[in-house]
């Protein structure tokens, strides 16, 4: 299995330096590798390079040699290359200078852009290429991308031709996927060593077109020390043919209010659509025959009512012993539950009590949020799959803070709270109490609809439900199936009309392909390994 760790730039840093410093790997090569890299690419994507006209953009960093090493092997291979160089040449690094050098004196025509002027030289070499290699700003990159470097931006981008990134698209942040003023589009990336956090997170990860991972020369050991990784497919265990409705797990979902039908029944329904075996439903008395006319599967626990018609605080004893009468394996709370007082402080102190593992989704989120010490006293797993909004909630943090360092937020939260945390969203992340992370790449817009968080809810619990027992493999991959049976539903309808009944309606689907065909979960959403 190839690696699929993610880092940061400081992390990427050090595997740099551990690289020469202990094994002696030198970063000359380092260079040649990944100026080799991103020429095989180009040779996969576009075939051969004979007669081909490309242009070379290049900054003054390493990024920008590794650029110029890539329009050397272009040039060798028979291509017609021509470079820029957008900077002062003066200020170049060591290695950068040296690969410039190299490529002027094996024939490669260089032009030098420094002035609002020179654009127009930048103009008629994109006029004249067909394919552009662009390495202008790499992982130093500092605040937004201003002056020349935004002009050369904005005309590569204007001009549309396909664009090759070296590493990472220039302008992107490379540790939290932001666009920094503006960023090059691009067709195919190749980054170098491990991806970092800009490459797979939005909107960085839409910036980097087809991705390639290249690991260089860089030793192994060093490469698998990060804790963020993608979230790679698990092959669930195997489903017993003698088993019964309660091997596949049994299932207590505390949700609903009145006119909030529809979160109990995703939550509910989608435990079973996933695989689940036992699913029971406790609701506010009212509005279960609405739900039971629906969903005839569901088990369902008729509950007491607030005049506002969600749950009472009074049914606190009779659910705890449900749970333990029932044997129940897995309980969610707070989908659909709404923000009545009195319904808030039930989940606090229900969540306290369980013994069991929760889901807490919704309005439960927002009730914990209140008295957090709640969720760190609980002995048994804990899962917390909030959006953005509510995660801000969570922390008490505002969301922009947490677009600049989703990943270290997550991780700091997760280890503070001892519980795993979904934070949805494109490329959602599941974070894990000891640090480690994981980026999932299933799932596309068309989810983006109110129903879609509750199957993931009764989703996860499935996973544990069907034999997961480690309750953080059950998270990822019902996260992964989420989005998986959303990109099924997309395909079949188009986005736009993707309902959480579609998404519902497909978890089968996906639960039967990562059983039967982990590869082509891997082929459709993993970065190709050059």
């Amino acid at each position: 299995m190839y690696l699929y760790k993610v880092c940061s730039v400081d992390e990427m840093r050090r595997i740099d330096e551990e690289a020469s410093r202990v094994y002696g790997v030198d970063h000359l090569l380092l260079m040649e590798d990944a100026g080799t890299a991103v020429y095989y690419a180009i040779l996969r994507e576009y075939g051969s390079v004979y007669g081909k006209k490309f242009l070379v953009v290049a900054g003054t960093g390493n990024n920008g040699g590794d650029a110029l090493v890539a329009g050397r092997r272009i040039y060798s291979a028979g291509g017609d290359v021509k470079v820029v160089i957008v900077g002062d040449i003066s200020r170049a690094t060591e290695l950068c200078r040296k690969n410039l050098e190299l490529a002027k004196n094996i024939g490669i025509e260089v032009h030098n852009i420094q002035t609002q002027e020179d654009i127009q030289i930048l103009k008629k070499l994109l006029e004249w290429c067909e394919y552009v290699v662009v390495g202008l700003i790499g992982v130093g990159l500092r605040g937004d991308v201003r002056g020349i470097y935004r002009d050369v931006v904005e005309e590569i981008n204007r001009y549309g031709k396909p664009v090759i990134s070296v590493d990472i698209p220039s302008g992107i942040d490379p540790n939290n996927g932001l666009v920094r003023g503006v960023a090059v589009k691009s067709c195919i990336t190749v980054t170098f060593g491990l991806p970092k956090y800009g490459n797979m997170l939005y909107p960085g990860y839409s910036y980097c077109g087809k991705l390639y991972i290249s690991y260089l020369s860089y030793p192994r050991k060093l490469l698998e020390e990060p804790q963020v990784e993608l979230n790679i497919p698990l092959k669930p265990p195997e489903r017993i043919r003698w088993g019964h409705k309660g091997t596949f797990g049994k299932f207590l979902a505390i949700a609903g209010s009145r006119y909030y039908y529809g979160a109990p029944y995703y939550v509910s329904y989608s435990f079973l659509k996933a695989g689940g075996g036992y699913s029971r439903l406790a609701a506010p008395k009212s509005v279960i025959p609405f739900i039971a006319a629906r969903c005839s599967e569901v088990v369902y626990i008729p509950l007491e009512e607030t005049e506002e018609g969600s749950i009472a605080y009074k049914n606190l004893d009779y659910v705890l012993k449900i749970i333990d009468e029932y044997g129940i394996d897995i309980v969610a709370v707070g989908s659909g539950t709404s923000l009545n007082e009195e319904t808030q402080q039930l989940l606090r102190d229900l969540v306290e009590n369980i013994g069991k593992p929760v889901i807490i989704d919704g309005d439960g989120i927002t009730a914990m949020s209140r008295d957090i010490d709640k969720v760190k006293k609980r002995k048994a797993s804990t899962v917390i799959t909030p959006h953005l909004v509510e995660f801000s909630r969570l922390t008490g943090l505002e969301i922009k803070v947490i677009q600049e360092d989703p990943i270290g937020i997550l991780r700091k939260t997760c280890r503070d709270l001892n519980t795993y945390i979904v934070l949805k969203g494109a490329h959602s992340l599941i974070g894990y109490p000891d640090g480690r992370i994981y980026i999932n790449m299933t799932g596309n817009p068309g989810m983006a609809k109110a129903g879609s968080g509750d199957v993931l809810t009764g989703t996860i619990a499935a996973m544990y439900g069907i034999g997961f027992r480690d309750i953080g493999d059950a998270t990822r991959m019902g996260v992964l199936i989420h989005g998986l049976a959303g990109d099924i539903a997309a395909e079949e309808l188009g986005e736009d009309g993707v309902t959480p009944d579609d998404i519902m309606n497909s978890l089968p689907k996906a639960v039967r392909i990562l059983r039967e065909n982990l590869e082509k979960i891997m082929e459709k959403y993993f970065p190709k390994v050059i």
